[in-house]
């Protein structure tokens, strides 16, 4: 902000109030400079990702992509079993990520289908009366 001078003791005291204004910025942009260093140091990269990974928001992200993978790669071993050829291996892999994206994109989909699995199972098996007989009590 552009100010009037008229004198000299109006000019020592605009120096005087720019040279404490530049003094704070100085402070602030060493402290600014201090923390980005410090966020940039490799250990803080890497535990920043890690907690950014297995934070709450993305853990159901990070279940469904092992889900997938898992899946994938148990998809290749019983599709195509052990393979020694390149073309074999190519295959084998191109099965293994696409099994394991479908599987991840339709995760939520196939959670729920086993869920209604699971529940006709246990249904039937928890509808048998496991119940003793209404027999003679015997009584002394």
């Amino acid at each position: 902000m552009k100010r009037k001078v008229n004198n000299a003791d109006e000019l020592s005291l605009a120096i005087a109030e720019l040279e404490i204004k530049a003094e704070a910025q100085k402070k602030d942009i060493e402290e600014t400079f201090k923390r980005v260093s410090d966020n940039l140091k490799p250990v803080n990269l890497i535990r920043n990702g890690v907690r950014s990974v297995f934070s709450e928001e993305h853990r159901g992200d990070l279940v469904n992509a092992i889900f997938g993978l898992g899946t994938g790669m148990l998809s290749r071993k019983l599709l195509l079993g052990r393979t020694k050829g390149f073309l074999g291996k190519s295959v084998g892999k191109a099965v293994e990520w696409g099994i394991a994206g479908l599987v991840t994109n339709n995760a939520e989909k196939m959670k729920d289908k086993a869920a209604v699995w699971i529940d006709k199972i246990f249904k039937k098996k928890s509808s048998v009366n496991h119940t003793p007989n209404n027999s003679k009590q015997i009584t002394p």
